[in-house]
């Protein structure tokens, strides 16, 4: 024993201290890497000591995290029960809901328990193990909505967060309860990984699954498997799997189509696995060090409006809140210090229902918060998002987002030529974000939900025809003048129209210095022109007199007036059955007008921001 710790020893004096392409390793390669003993998380191997358990309990950011335990804890005694009846919801309604629900409570209670037993509330024990044996009694890992793969993401997340609880706890649970979470793992996830991973359709797709699933099967062979070149061989599937997911879920620029939420997602498993495996390797293996992460995780700074708010363009909620123990360690690794802007006060004490976020929140965070830097300008092409920022007179931070890009992308919505005005942190005129998710949202009835469709968006209607899906329906940002006293933004979106005599869809938005923006939209038709109707979309209360509109915010007010053309008004429609439907607070309103049907014709609105009382 003595003498093949000594040859290891060797073995890493000898190897660089990284590799300069991790995800081209074989498993002999990372097998010769992995040092044998090496924790995954020395960070909680050194807590564990009496001591350090208390300064760490003790900690600024260990109350905060545990909070989101209080009510789980505090619920009514009983597992709630992931029902046949409620599985089969999601074929015979679309719902989702119902399975959902007692499905990630029991993930989020096993979380505030075993958090709770490691800190010393040792009268947890019987309901981490009822917990833990309870998950693995269920028929499926796999979500209803996602029954045709072998594994989804949230059986690969299940099989981390279990393996986090085994190694969280150890020996403080029942050898039987050990050995029957560990037998799970390896029939529900790390078989099937191993057999049959080309085959899974995620495993190197460009977007956020193949992040989560690769990074979550990768980190829970990480913490459980014993046999090395067992090991060694499913790290060597998932960085390969992985490579595809840096290289291509991202465009170029570091910009995500799937936007900000997306893009948390797509990483948080990724950032745990990269961590653990560079301290399995003291080192060596460094997925965090490279140009392109670092390009990578500068995007969600691009789309803030407000502190915790972000542009919602594709199915992303405006208020997010992130793992603040993963944004950290970005910032700490990488060096990119837009992340700060991440990490503000939350709106909400938002439930976790994952042990291996809260674990990684609380050792890796230690409880800072900081305040959002100026918001600038930022323009990504590859990406197909500008934004442009200024302020009023009075001092009122003005933000306005542009989107155009094809309608393909990941979690696609027609929006091409979508924009968002966002004025002292609440949005006046806006992109609504996501949809119920629901089987017909990810099913062929997706486009008839105004939520993913271009009647809900600030785009218009020509020739009675909505934008159609498919990577051929698209736009260009064709010009883009920032750090001027005008700010502009081009769009050219013909394209992302079935009508084929329309020859230019222009629409140009301007944002001066006065906080003052012009839209003006220009379409010209090769022959038999037909009808465009404009619409502008906003959660806000609205007003409509004629030719102008106003649109009322909390401390601000957006009036509207129609330059041209002429003798034309505005229509309200308010999607009240649509957004009930979709599971929203707000009713989404639909601000509409007609144009002239001619062969080249233009609109101009003037849009200017006034506080409330004026």
């Amino acid at each position: 024993m003595v003498g093949s710790r000594r040859l290891s020893a060797i073995l890493i004096f000898l190897m660089p201290q990284s590799i300069s392409d991790p995800f081209r390793l074989t498993a002999a390669e990372i097998q010769q890497l992995i040092v044998p003993g090496t924790p995954c998380l020395p960070e909680l191997e050194a807590a564990r000591h009496a001591e350090r358990l208390d300064a760490l309990r003790d900690a600024p950011q260990t109350p905060i995290i545990l909070a989101q335990t209080e009510s789980i804890l505090g619920s009514p005694a009983g597992i709630p029960q992931t029902t046949y009846t409620d599985y089969r919801l999601f074929i015979r309604t679309g719902d989702r809901r119902n399975y959902e629900t007692p499905y990630f409570f029991k993930r989020a209670h096993l979380a505030a328990a075993a958090l709770g037993l490691f800190f010393g509330q040792f009268e947890l024990k019987d309901v981490v193990q009822d917990y833990l044996w309870n998950i693995c009694e269920e028929t499926n890992w796999v979500l209803p909505a996602h029954e045709n793969v072998i594994i989804d993401l949230f059986s690969a997340e299940t099989a981390f967060v279990l393996a986090d609880a085994l190694t969280l706890l150890g020996d403080t649970l029942d050898a039987e309860v050990r050995s029957r979470v560990r037998a799970e793992i390896e029939r529900r996830v790390f078989d099937p990984y191993l057999r049959f991973h080309r085959l899974h359709w995620w495993y190197q797709a460009g977007m956020n699954w193949n992040g989560v699933c690769n990074s979550s099967v990768a980190a829970a062979f990480l913490l459980l498997e014993a046999e090395p070149a067992r090991l060694a061989r499913a790290l060597e599937v998932a960085l390969a799997g992985l490579s595809v997911f840096l290289n291509t879920a991202f465009e170029q620029d570091g910009g995500s189509t799937e936007g900000v939420s997306y893009w948390h997602y797509g990483l948080i498993n990724f950032v745990a696995l990269s961590e653990m495996l560079r301290a399995r390797t003291n080192g060596a293996i460094d997925l965090l060090d490279s140009d392109r992460l670092r390009q990578i995780v500068a995007y969600p700074a691009k789309m803030l409006l407000s502190a915790s708010k972000f542009a919602t363009f594709s199915d992303c909620d405006e208020t997010l809140n992130f793992n603040l123990g993963t944004i950290a360690r970005l910032v700490e690794r990488t060096g990119e210090q837009s992340l700060l802007n991440l990490m503000t006060p939350p709106v909400f004490v938002e439930r976790n229902w994952r042990l291996t976020m809260m674990l990684r929140n609380i050792l890796w965070w230690d409880g800072t918060y900081h305040s959002v830097a100026p918001i600038t300008d930022a323009y990504l092409p590859l990406a197909s998002v500008a934004r442009l920022v200024t302020r009023s007179p009075g001092g009122t931070p003005v933000v306005l987002a542009v989107k155009a890009g094809h309608n393909a992308e990941n979690h696609n919505q027609n929006d091409v030529g979508s924009f968002i005005l966002h004025a002292d942190d609440e949005t006046l005129l806006a992109d609504p974000g996501r949809g119920l998710y629901t089987r017909q949202y990810f099913g062929p009835e997706r486009y008839q939900n105004v939520f993913a469709n271009s009647y809900g968006h600030s785009v218009p209607r020509i020739g009675g025809q909505l934008q159609k899906q498919g990577g051929e329906f698209c736009g260009e940002i064709v010009n883009v003048e920032m750090n001027t006293p005008v700010k502009r933004v081009e769009v050219e979106f013909a394209r992302a129209y079935p009508v084929t005599n329309l020859a230019s869809a222009r629409r140009q938005i301007a944002l001066d210095q006065a906080g003052v923006v012009m839209l003006q939209d220009t379409f010209h038709f090769d022959a038999n022109p037909v009808e465009v109707e404009e619409a502008l979309m906003t959660w806000c209360d609205v007003q409509v007199d004629s030719a102008t509109a106003l649109v009322r915010g909390k401390r601000h007010a957006l009036r509207l007036t129609i330059e041209s053309p002429s003798n034309v008004h505005f229509a309200l429609e308010r999607l009240a059955q649509e957004s009930k439907e979709n599971g929203k607070s707000a009713v989404l309103k639909r601000l509409s007008l007609a144009l002239p049907v001619k062969s080249e014709t233009q609109m101009r609105v003037r849009m200017e921001i006034l506080r409330v009382d004026e």
